[in-house]
């Protein structure tokens, strides 16, 4: 670091370090550029970027991966720029959409800033984006690479080196500043405040993965563990031969995707619009089930035929503030109000839009909705009184759990029910009839963004947003992150070809015999296989990660576990790590799925929505900012038990 010296003040920059180049660590680095000319006036910063994958896109997102592989959110609704609905201190600068972003890159209009590349395969997908396009991995990691190099030369006074290397440790020095020990050979880097953003890193499999694969392995039996799609090892499943695929999430699309077009299956259109498999032979027979035993609902295909709904009425901060001053637990407080509000933004929109299928007059149902307690038995029979079709009502239970209560005298009859779910399902995503599913879909973002702040500001008993948060969570995965409606196309497609088959709820796999075994309530029999891919990302818990960084920490004890989540521990105001005794370290800070309270922000915020991302990023690069001030005036000088002797002259730290 030209003309710093150690324990320099106002006359060597602040430098910060962010552990993880993915789209986190992206966010970071120009929420840090944005407010740094505000938050440490006067002042040069360098802001180090480490990650062995190329920034922007880090390891989930890195360009190197299938084509095939899409993403699940529409081009229109995702960027990583804050926009005015973002409720942040920082300033605000902007900048595109996906949408927008490939429509400049097309027409070439995109300023390239140094680092950047465009890609031709890039630009030829950039051409055929439109709002509603789901773009490959390999164009979104194109974007999230020219946000990241766009944010580095966003203000001449912040100097962001990107370093392609690991971390291997931390430890703090005697005059505050934090040492990153690299990977490989590379020098180390002094810094006055570390952000942790490694995201979804690589775990050891669990003790119930341990035991499966052990077993399969004396049985000759092959297992797939939990694994990012992308490095899952599918070339190992055989051709033309059953395998068990537990879980019908976005991984079982991905594996799906990767089993059949990715081994030269093909698809096409019939007269009347239906497709078809065309099968190559090189794929296996897919048995898939999980607890639901149905695929994620498909993403929404049309727009709101007039505004948004409300904001959360069950969920505001009057009614909030009269539970009292004390912790909240989400499951008992807070759940049933979500739930209410849920349920009001789809039968407004009913009302509003579809008036037709109300038995009374919209306006006075409206009204008296708005009278009625939320969620209380008034409220529940207006709506059982107003909407003759349970169809049209919103009932979280019937949605979550299809096959609650359904036993099939076949498996051949579990497969049609299944065919005929998924096929009313697309139908009803792609028709503005059913326009309070949208509705539902706006409000579960608008409630999701009210219980994070909650956790965030520590109203949220700790216990409960541990345990509660991840349910909430699933629900709001399986309505709303669902996978593109040509994805369950396919899906349907592959079903009537005898490729994939579905194996019910609640299924129940074991390992017996000379196979794999899957039984369910569903339907009566099993299914039997030698392969079994466990179709997830795999539980991230600290006990289980192969960081050597965070693990160096754990085994110091300056990072813990929070309980019951397993999670990195931070304090929920200013996001510092706390260590073995609960203290809060003053220079080193976490965010992302890593940490505890961290439940759904690995999802890409979308524009317009006040994305707690956005908020949670600007909130934590200014307190990294006043961290890494108060370090370089010598306003720390805690470096820990661990503290190593600083170097007389920090050298040049290259990647």
């Amino acid at each position: 670091m030209s003309g710093a010296r150690a324990g320099g003040g106002a006359g060597r920059p602040l430098v910060l370090a962010v552990v993880g180049a993915g789209p986190r660590g992206t966010s970071l680095v120009e929420r840090i550029a944005a407010n740094a000319a505000e938050a440490a006036p006067g002042r040069r910063v360098e802001v180090h970027v480490v990650d062995p994958h190329p920034p922007g896109g880090g390891r989930i997102w890195r360009r190197r991966q299938s084509p095939l592989l899409w993403m699940n959110t529409t081009a229109d609704d995702c960027t990583l720029y804050p926009d005015a609905s973002v409720a942040c201190a920082g300033p605000v600068h902007g900048g595109p959409t996906l949408t927008q972003w490939a429509a400049r890159l097309a027409e070439g209009r995109l300023p390239a800033p140094p680092g950047f590349t465009a890609d031709p395969q890039d630009i030829a997908e950039a051409r055929r984006v439109h709002g509603g396009w789901f773009a490959t991995r390999r164009l979104q990691s194109a974007y999230l690479s020219w946000v990241f190099y766009r944010a580095c030369a966003a203000d001449p006074r912040v100097r962001v080196r990107p370093h392609r290397a690991g971390v291997r440790d931390l430890v703090g020095l005697p005059d505050g500043r934090q040492r990153l020990v690299l990977s490989g050979g590379a020098r180390p880097i002094d810094a006055d405040a570390v952000l942790l953003a490694q995201g979804n890193v690589e775990v050891d499999p669990g003790l119930q993965e341990r035991r499966t694969a052990t077993e399969a392995a004396a049985r000759g039996l092959d297992y797939l563990p939990p694994a990012s799609t992308a490095d899952a090892p599918l070339d190992r499943v055989p051709a033309g031969e059953p395998v068990l695929v537990r879980g019908l999430g976005l991984a079982f699309i991905d594996a799906m995707v990767l089993l059949t077009s990715g081994r030269g299956g093909t698809f096409h259109r019939d007269g009347a619009g239906r497709l078809h498999y065309r099968r190559s032979g090189g794929e296996p027979v897919i048995l898939a089930g999980s607890r639901r035993g149905v695929p994620y609902h498909s993403k929404i295909h049309y727009g709101l035929p007039g505004e948004r709904p409300r904001p959360p009425r069950a969920l505001a901060a009057d009614a909030l503030a009269r539970l009292g001053d004390g912790p909240l637990d989400l499951a008992r407080d807070l759940w049933p109000r979500a739930l209410h509000d849920i349920a009001e933004a789809a039968h407004r929109e009913l009302a509003l839009s579809h008036p037709d299928r109300l038995a009374m007059d919209p306006e006075r149902f409206l009204a008296r909705l708005d009278e009625a307690e939320p969620g209380g038995p008034e409220a529940q029979a207006l709506i059982a009184r107003a909407i003759p079709d349970p169809a049209d009502r919103f009932d979280a239970e019937r949605i979550d759990r299809p096959l609650a209560g359904r036993r099939f005298a076949s498996r051949a009859g579990l497969q049609r029910w299944a065919v005929g779910y998924i096929e009313a399902d697309l139908h009803r995503r792609r028709d503005p009839r059913y326009s309070p599913d949208l509705a539902v879909f706006h409000a579960l973002l608008a409630v999701a963004g009210i219980l994070f702040e909650l956790v965030r500001a520590g109203r949220v008993a700790a216990e409960s947003a541990d345990r509660d948060m991840p349910r909430f969570m699933g629900f709001f995965s399986f309505l709303a992150s669902g996978p593109p409606g040509p994805r369950l196309e396919e899906l349907l497609a592959l079903a009537r070809a005898g490729v994939v088959r579905f194996l019910g709820a609640d299924t129940e796999i074991t390992v017996a015999g000379d196979g794999f075994r899957a039984r369910s309530a569903s339907a009566p029999g099993e299914a039997a296989a030698r392969t079994l891919i466990d179709a997830r990302l795999p539980e991230l818990r600290l006990e289980r990660v192969r960081d050597p960084l965070l693990a160096s920490l754990k085994r110091r004890g300056e990072i813990r576990e929070r309980v019951p989540t397993g999670l990195i521990d931070a304090d929920p105001a200013d996001q510092r790590v706390r260590d073995a005794a609960g203290r809060p370290h003053p220079a080193r800070f976490a965010a992302g799925v890593l940490v505890a309270g961290g439940a759904g922000s690995g999802g890409f915020p979308r524009p317009g929505t006040g994305a707690p991302f956005f908020s949670q990023n600007d909130a934590l690069a200014r307190e990294a900012l006043a961290a890494a001030l108060q370090v370089s005036a010598g306003g720390s000088g805690e470096g820990g038990p661990d503290a190593a002797e600083p170097a007389a002259e920090p050298a040049e730290p290259r990647s």
